[in-house]
């Protein structure tokens, strides 16, 4: 999923869930840990609707890190 595809509703939520805004992913100094899990949990209930808060608690760094990748590369294909 490309993140720049996220709906402000969307991204309403990740920052209530994270209680953070999402520009705190480019501020190296903010901690990310609840950022990650609130993303991952919104990108992947758009393909999985019974995908948890909890399931995203338990992705690994790599996990996340393939997400964003992988929402990157399919921005780039359009």
């Amino acid at each position: 999923m490309d993140i720049q595809k996220l709906t402000l509703g969307e991204i309403a939520r990740i920052e209530d869930i994270a209680e953070a805004p999402l520009a705190n992913l480019a501020d190296d100094n903010a901690p990310k840990g609840a950022l990650l899990s609130a993303l991952a949990f919104v990108m992947m209930r758009r393909e999985n609707p019974k995908f948890t808060l909890e399931d995203a608690k338990q992705l690994t760094m790599a996990d996340i890190e393939k997400l964003l990748v992988d929402s990157d590369s399919d921005a780039k294909k359009e």
